[in-house]
C-alpha cells in the first residue's frame, strides 16, 4: 500500500502478514499516541516524506553540570528596545527552588513554579545559563521572553535555541519495527522509533526522535548519507543492545554537545557458578571502579542486581573529554573465594574458577574454567595374580579404584563404599580412601576390604562430592560397582576334624588304663599288709 497525499493520521496502523506500507511524497501529521507497527514479515518505506507529531515532546532538561562550558543554557532573543524579561516555568512536578540563572556577569536565584530573569533594555540576544541545586539537572516546560508589563506569551521550552540540554517529554507517536523500515530523503519529528528488526535511514532528519531504540541483539541500524539527529530526549542518539548492529556513516551527524552518538546497554547479566557462596570482584565497568558480589544458593549472581548498565559509548562529535571515539567495556572478573570440600585451603589447591577472566557481554556467563571433572575408570578386587574371585571370610582383600580428572583443576576427594549384597557400609581400610587428583590425571587408590558372612558379594563405591555444589554431579563423581564379584567361603579343614575323634579315643583309653593300674597297685598293697 502506498500513501502519497498530505494527511492527518489519527488511528493506529498495523503492517502485518508480509505486507508493506509506503509513504511517498507526502506529509503526515500524526495525532498524539498513534502507533505504527510493522511485524517481522513486513516493511515500512518513507520516501521523500515527512512524519510529524502534532504533540511532540516539548520540555527541556539539563545534564547536571555547573561549569560554564557545560552548564545548561537557553538563548533569549528580543528586538524590543524596552526592558526585557525571560520568564520560565519548570516541568510539572518540579520547582525552580535552588536554581541559579547566569546572564552576562550577573546571577539570580530562582524559586517557585514561575520566575523571571531580568535582561535589561533590548534588543537582546543573550544566553541564559541555568544550574540546579548541587548541580542537579534543571528542567523547563515553558518560556516567555517579553517586555516588562506585557502580557506573557508562553512557548514550549524545546522551541528555543538551547545548548547542553535535551528535549524532555513523551513521544507524540511511536514507530515499532519488528520487520524492516527504509527512510530516504525524509524527516521524522517528535516520534519514537524502536526496532528489533532492520532500519535503513539515508539523507533523513531525525528531530526529537532519538534515542532510536534497538530492542534486541539481532536488531540492526544503517545510517547513511546526510542523515542528522537533533534534540534527542536522552544523552545519546541510539540505544542498542550489547550485540545490536550499528553502522554510522561518515557524513551522518549526531545531536552533538553532551549527547553521544550511541550507547550499548546490558540488563539482567548474571554469573553462574557450580557452587554457592563463590565471591568475586569486577573491575573496568562504566559506573563502578570496582564491584563485588557472591553466588546465591543456586549458584547465580546477578551483576549489580541485574540492573541495566552501559557497556559501550560512542562519544559525541563535540567530545573533548575522551581520547578515543568509542569506549567499550573490558571488565575483568577476579575470583576471590571459590572453595569447596575438594579444594580446602589446607589441601594446597587454589581457588576454583580460573583466577581471572574477561567479562563478556552475554546475558548469562557460565564460569566453568578452573574446575575439576572426575569420573570412574575402574573398580576391581585384586590379588598378586590379578583379578580375585575367591576369598576367605574374615580375611582382607585388596581393592583398586581408578579415577580420572578430565577438568582443569585438581581435586582432593574421598570414597565411600558398600557391600552390594546387603547395601550396608563396607568394612574397608582406610574408612574413606582418598587422594588428590591433578587436572588431566588418572589416579589409582588401593584399600582393603573384608566381609563377615559367606557367599558371593561385590563392592560398590561412591565418590563423595562437595556439599557446596548446587548440582551434586557438577564436578562429576558417581557410583561404581566392582567389575568382579568375590565368593567368600569359610575354611573346611578335613584333617583337623579327623584328629578330634582319635584324641577322644586316646583320652578314654588312658583313663581306662589308669583305672586298671590303680586297681593292681591297691591289691598289692593289701597283700603286703597281710
Amino acid at each position: 500500500m502506498t500513501w502519497s497525499d498530505d494527511m492527518t493520521l489519527s488511528q493506529n496502523v498495523r503492517v502485518v502478514n508480509g505486507g508493506s506500507l509506503s509513504f511517498v511524497n507526502s506529509q503526515m501529521d500524526i495525532a498524539n499516541g498513534v502507533e505504527i507497527y510493522v511485524d517481522q514479515t513486513s516493511s515500512l518505506t518513507i520516501e521523500n516524506s515527512g512524519l510529524s507529531a502534532m504533540q511532540p515532546p516539548s520540555g527541556l532538561a539539563g545534564f547536571g553540570y555547573c561549569d560554564e562550558g557545560n552548564r545548561s543554557a537557553v538563548l533569549a532573543s528580543s528586538s524590543s528596545n524596552q526592558n526585557i524579561r525571560m520568564y520560565v516555568r519548570p516541568i510539572q512536578g518540579f520547582t525552580l527552588d535552588g536554581v541559579v540563572a547566569h546572564f552576562g556577569n550577573e546571577t539570580k536565584d530562582l524559586s517557585g513554579d514561575e520566575d523571571f530573569i531580568p535582561l535589561g533594555n533590548g534588543p537582546v540576544d543573550t544566553w541564559v545559563g541555568l544550574t540546579g541545586p548541587q548541580c542537579h539537572p534543571i528542567s523547563l516546560s515553558e518560556i516567555s521572553v517579553d517586555r516588562e508589563g506585557q502580557e506573557r506569551v508562553w512557548a514550549d521550552a524545546a522551541d528555543f535555541s538551547h545548548r547542553n540540554m535535551m528535549v524532555n517529554g513523551a513521544p507524540g507517536f511511536t514507530i515499532e519495527i519488528d520487520g524492516s523500515m527504509h527512510a530516504d530523503s525524509s524527516s521524522i519529528f517528535g516520534g519514537r522509533v524502536s526496532s528489533s528488526g532492520v532500519l535503513r535511514i539515508n539523507d533523513t532528519t531525525l528531530d526529537r526522535v532519538g534515542p532510536i531504540l534497538l530492542t534486541s541483539n539481532g536488531a540492526e541500524i544503517n545510517l547513511g548519507g546526510d542523515s542528522r539527529f537533533s534534540n534527542s530526549t536522552d544523552d545519546h542518539d541510539i540505544r542498542a543492545g550489547a550485540y545490536s548492529s550499528i553502522n554510522w556513516g561518515d557524513d551522518v551527524v549526531g545531536s552533538g554537545g553532551l549527547t553521544d552518538k550511541w550507547e550499548r546497554r546490558l540488563a539482567g547479566q548474571s554469573l553462574t557458578f557450580d557452587a554457592m557462596f563463590v565471591t568475586y570482584e569486577i573491575s573496568g565497568m562504566h559506573r563502578f571502579p570496582s564491584y563485588s558480589n557472591f553466588s546465591n544458593e543456586v549458584g547465580v549472581s546477578f551483576i549489580d542486581g541485574g540492573r541495566e548498565r552501559v557497556v559501550e559509548i560512542a562519544w559525541s562529535e563535540d567530545n573533548t573529554w575522551e581520547e578515543s571515539d568509542v569506549w567499550s567495556e573490558e571488565a575483568v572478573v577476579t575470583i576471590t573465594d571459590y572453595r569447596t570440600a575438594w579444594n580446602p585451603e589446607q589441601s594446597g589447591i587454589g581457588d576454583y574458577g580460573g583466577g581471572q577472566f574477561q567479562l563478556s557481554w552475554d546475558s548469562e556467563v557460565v564460569v566453568e574454567s578452573g574446575t575439576p571433572m572426575v569420573s570412574w575408570v575402574g573398580l576391581v578386587v585384586v590379588d598378586e595374580e590379578g583379578v580375585l574371585s575367591e576369598a576367605t571370610v574374615g580375611d582382607s582383600v585388596n581393592v583398586e579404584a581408578e579415577i580420572l580428572n578430565s577438568g582443569t583443576a585438581a581435586a582432593s576427594l574421598a570414597l565411600n563404599c558398600e557391600d552390594v549384597s546387603t547395601n550396608t557400609t563396607a568394612q574397608i581400610s582406610p574408612s574413606f580412601p582418598n587422594s588428590i587428583i591433578g587436572p588431566g590425571e588418572k589416579v589409582k587408590m588401593y584399600f582393603s576390604w573384608r566381609v563377615s558372612v559367606p557367599g558371593e558379594d561385590s563392592i560398590s563405591c561412591r565418590i563423595l562430592t562437595p556439599t557446596q555444589l548446587v548440582d551434586e554431579f557438577a564436578f562429576g563423581g558417581g557410583q561404581r560397582h566392582s567389575q568382579n564379584s568375590v565368593n567368600w567361603a569359610i575354611v573346611d579343614d578335613d584333617e583337623g576334624f579327623t584328629m578330634i575323634p582319635a584324641l577322644i579315643v586316646l583320652a578314654i583309653s588312658a583313663s581306662v588304663g589308669g583305672y586298671f593300674l590303680l586297681s593292681i597297685y591297691n591289691e598289692r598293697e593289701e597283700e603286703l599288709d597281710e
